[in-house]
Order: structure tokens, then C-alpha cells, then sequence
């Protein structure tokens, strides 16, 4: 299995969610909030970002984690190897949560 079908299985293991091409990216929604998106470089390079919270944004740049150029807690990441999935998966699941929480804020 390619690297990138196991991270869109990581990702719909977390709920309903959908995909649409923008930008360049495929991102990542669940209803109608973003929170991440992925870029295929090549077969064994994906580069990902997701929108946290600001916890889990400060803990991300601790990870390993960049600055995405958008937004606020905006980050983003490489992943190469199955072991970096182990590694952002939880940062995933953050970004998945977080996005209920964005909307309560919205509303």
C-alpha cells in the first residue's frame, strides 16, 4: 500500500470526512470546516498541514512541525516513511478535533 493511501485511511478512521483539490492541495474537511491538507511530491514524499489549536500548534513546531505560510496555527510537515504517520497521527486527530471547537467559535 502507498504511503498516501495509509494516510487517507489514517484520516477517515477519525469520522466523516471529505477531500477536495484547492490550491494545488488535496485538503482534508470534515462537514464543512478544513482542517488539513496534503500534497503528493512524489510516491514517497507527501507534505502535509493541518490547522491546530494553539497548544497544538506550539507542540507540533516542537515535533518536528514547520509553520505553514497561512493562518495563524497553520503547520505543516513531510512525511516519508510509515513511521512519520505514527508521529503525526496524533496532530491529525488534534486538527480533526479542533475543528468542532473552531466552529463553536464561529457560531
Amino acid at each position: 500500500m502507498e504511503l498516501k493511501d495509509l494516510l487517507i485511511e489514517q484520516i477517515e478512521s477519525l469520522g466523516p470526512v471529505r477531500f477536495s483539490n484547492s490550491f494545488g492541495w488535496i485538503c482534508i474537511y470534515t462537514g464543512k470546516n478544513l482542517f488539513g491538507g496534503y500534497k503528493v511530491l512524489d510516491d514517497n514524499i507527501l507534505l502535509l498541514f493541518l490547522i491546530l489549536s494553539p497548544a497544538g500548534f506550539y507542540k507540533a513546531l516542537d515535533e518536528g512541525f514547520e509553520k505553514f505560510d497561512f493562518g495563524k496555527t497553520w503547520a505543516q510537515t513531510e512525511i516519508n516513511v510509515e513511521d512519520d504517520l505514527l508521529r503525526v497521527f496524533p496532530f491529525i486527530r488534534e486538527g480533526f478535533d479542533y475543528t468542532k471547537e473552531r466552529q463553536k467559535i464561529k457560531k
